[in-house]
Protein backbone atom coordinates (compact mmCIF):
# COMPACT_ATOMS: atom_id res chain seq x y z
CA UNK A 1 0.00 0.00 0.00
CA UNK A 2 1.51 3.36 -0.68
CA UNK A 3 1.26 6.44 1.59
CA UNK A 4 1.28 8.68 -1.45
CA UNK A 5 -2.00 10.94 -1.34
CA UNK A 6 -1.98 11.76 -4.81
CA UNK A 7 -2.52 8.29 -5.93
CA UNK A 8 -6.42 6.73 -6.30
CA UNK A 9 -7.28 4.13 -3.51
CA UNK A 10 -7.20 0.53 -4.28
CA UNK A 11 -10.28 -0.87 -4.28
CA UNK A 12 -10.42 -5.12 -3.46
CA UNK A 13 -13.52 -6.34 -5.88
CA UNK A 14 -14.74 -9.81 -6.20
CA UNK A 15 -15.05 -10.60 -9.45
CA UNK A 16 -17.94 -13.06 -10.52
CA UNK A 17 -17.96 -14.92 -13.84
CA UNK A 18 -19.77 -18.80 -15.27
CA UNK A 19 -16.99 -19.29 -16.93
CA UNK A 20 -13.15 -18.83 -15.73
CA UNK A 21 -12.06 -18.09 -19.45
CA UNK A 22 -14.39 -14.89 -19.11
CA UNK A 23 -12.32 -14.04 -15.86
CA UNK A 24 -9.08 -14.47 -17.73
CA UNK A 25 -10.26 -12.32 -20.59
CA UNK A 26 -11.67 -9.53 -17.08
CA UNK A 27 -8.46 -9.89 -16.04
CA UNK A 28 -6.20 -8.78 -19.17
CA UNK A 29 -8.39 -6.32 -19.95
CA UNK A 30 -8.40 -4.41 -17.06
CA UNK A 31 -4.90 -5.03 -16.14
CA UNK A 32 -6.23 -6.20 -12.18
CA UNK A 33 -4.19 -7.35 -9.69
CA UNK A 34 -5.28 -11.13 -8.69
CA UNK A 35 -2.55 -11.49 -6.39
CA UNK A 36 0.79 -14.02 -6.75
CA UNK A 37 -1.52 -16.85 -7.09
CA UNK A 38 -5.05 -15.96 -8.17
CA UNK A 39 -7.07 -18.77 -7.05
CA UNK A 40 -10.71 -18.86 -8.15
CA UNK A 41 -13.06 -20.30 -6.01
CA UNK A 42 -16.11 -22.53 -7.55
CA UNK A 43 -19.46 -21.17 -6.44
CA UNK A 44 -23.05 -22.70 -7.84
CA UNK A 45 -23.58 -20.14 -10.07
CA UNK A 46 -19.26 -20.37 -11.34
CA UNK A 47 -16.59 -19.25 -10.37
CA UNK A 48 -15.03 -16.00 -8.37
CA UNK A 49 -11.45 -14.45 -8.05
CA UNK A 50 -10.85 -11.59 -5.37
CA UNK A 51 -8.91 -8.44 -7.89
CA UNK A 52 -7.68 -4.90 -7.02
CA UNK A 53 -8.17 -2.11 -8.73
CA UNK A 54 -7.40 1.53 -8.59
CA UNK A 55 -10.60 3.21 -7.90
CA UNK A 56 -10.21 5.39 -10.74
CA UNK A 57 -9.80 2.29 -13.19
CA UNK A 58 -12.67 0.66 -11.59
CA UNK A 59 -15.81 2.95 -13.58
CA UNK A 60 -13.19 1.74 -16.65
CA UNK A 61 -13.18 -1.72 -15.85
CA UNK A 62 -17.14 -1.85 -15.65
CA UNK A 63 -17.81 -0.70 -18.99
CA UNK A 64 -14.67 -3.05 -21.27
CA UNK A 65 -16.02 -5.42 -23.80
CA UNK A 66 -15.03 -8.72 -20.97
CA UNK A 67 -17.15 -6.77 -18.20
CA UNK A 68 -20.43 -7.80 -19.72
CA UNK A 69 -19.44 -11.31 -18.97
CA UNK A 70 -18.52 -10.81 -15.31
CA UNK A 71 -20.50 -9.08 -12.27
CA UNK A 72 -17.81 -6.47 -10.14
CA UNK A 73 -18.59 -6.49 -6.14
CA UNK A 74 -17.06 -3.67 -4.17
CA UNK A 75 -15.99 -5.15 -1.00
CA UNK A 76 -13.92 -2.33 0.43
CA UNK A 77 -11.70 0.45 0.08
CA UNK A 78 -8.00 -1.69 0.70
CA UNK A 79 -6.29 1.54 1.01
CA UNK A 80 -8.36 3.25 3.66
CA UNK A 81 -8.37 -0.46 5.76
CA UNK A 82 -5.08 -0.65 5.46
CA UNK A 83 -4.39 3.02 6.71
CA UNK A 84 -6.68 1.89 9.70
CA UNK A 85 -4.37 -0.80 10.44
CA UNK A 86 -1.42 1.13 10.56
CA UNK A 87 -2.70 3.27 13.19
CA UNK A 88 -2.59 0.18 15.47
CA UNK A 89 0.58 -0.38 15.07
CA UNK A 90 3.07 1.47 17.90
CA UNK A 91 6.22 3.13 17.10
CA UNK A 92 8.64 2.32 20.27
CA UNK A 93 10.74 -0.60 20.59
CA UNK A 94 8.97 -2.64 22.84
CA UNK A 95 11.80 -4.46 24.01
CA UNK A 96 13.73 -1.36 25.36
CA UNK A 97 11.65 -0.72 28.05
CA UNK A 98 13.17 -3.84 29.90
CA UNK A 99 9.59 -6.12 30.38
CA UNK A 100 12.13 -8.89 28.75
CA UNK A 101 15.06 -10.44 29.48
CA UNK A 102 16.58 -11.96 26.41
CA UNK A 103 18.29 -15.14 27.33
CA UNK A 104 17.15 -14.74 30.79
CA UNK A 105 16.17 -17.53 33.59
CA UNK A 106 12.35 -15.43 33.43
CA UNK A 107 10.82 -12.47 32.45
CA UNK A 108 11.24 -9.67 34.35
CA UNK A 109 8.82 -8.36 36.84
CA UNK A 110 7.51 -12.29 36.34
CA UNK A 111 8.40 -15.65 37.77
CA UNK A 112 7.68 -16.95 34.43
CA UNK A 113 10.42 -18.66 32.12
CA UNK A 114 10.62 -17.67 28.61
CA UNK A 115 9.39 -20.37 26.24
CA UNK A 116 12.61 -22.00 24.84
CA UNK A 117 12.82 -25.25 22.63
CA UNK A 118 10.96 -24.84 19.41
CA UNK A 119 13.21 -25.63 16.65
CA UNK A 120 16.23 -26.43 19.59
CA UNK A 121 18.47 -29.51 17.84
CA UNK A 122 19.05 -32.32 20.51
Amino acid sequence: MSNDPDLPPLIHVEVRAAELEDLRVFARETGADLGCRATPRREAEGWVVDAYLPEDRLATARSLRAAGRVQLEVRENATALGRERQAEVGTGNRFSGGDVARGGQTVRGTDLAPVRGLGEKR
